[in-house]
């Protein structure tokens, strides 16, 4: 057996420069996205502040990166009466959701003010 028969694989380990690297590139793309989608944000939140009201985020908290919470924000789905400790999950047919709401949550547009948890580090 020669050297070129055995070779052994270690993972590949992120070192600081690439850890700033990512770190840099959430930042300009979170801002670059934000800014851009802010008129459709805006749009949003205006409509549902007139289908239902304040608030028009939901704030719930996550556990990040070690373990470390965070709130992590979306756009309601639900309506300002939903009882706030009911089911944790979403079904499809959920009386608890909106009509703006099921629009939201079937394009993932709900998500949007989740680059405000990118651009400040708690998501990537």
């Amino acid at each position: 057996m020669n050297a070129l028969d055995v070779t052994m694989h270690r993972p590949a380990v992120a070192g600081t420069s690439h850890g700033i690297a990512r770190r840099a590139m959430d930042i300009i793309l979170a801002a670059a996205a934000g800014m851009a989608l802010a008129p459709l944000m805006l749009l949003i939140a205006v409509a549902l502040f007139v289908e239902g009201g304040w608030p028009v985020l939901f704030a719930q908290t996550r556990l990040g990166a070690g373990a470390k919470p965070f709130r992590m924000y979306k756009f309601r789905k639900f309506k300002t009466t939903a009882d706030p400790f009911g089911l944790a999950l979403t079904m499809n047919d959920d009386s608890r959701m909106t009509r703006l709401g099921r629009f939201l949550a079937a394009t993932k547009l709900d998500e949007l003010p989740q680059l405000w948890n990118v651009f400040t580090g708690d998501m990537a």
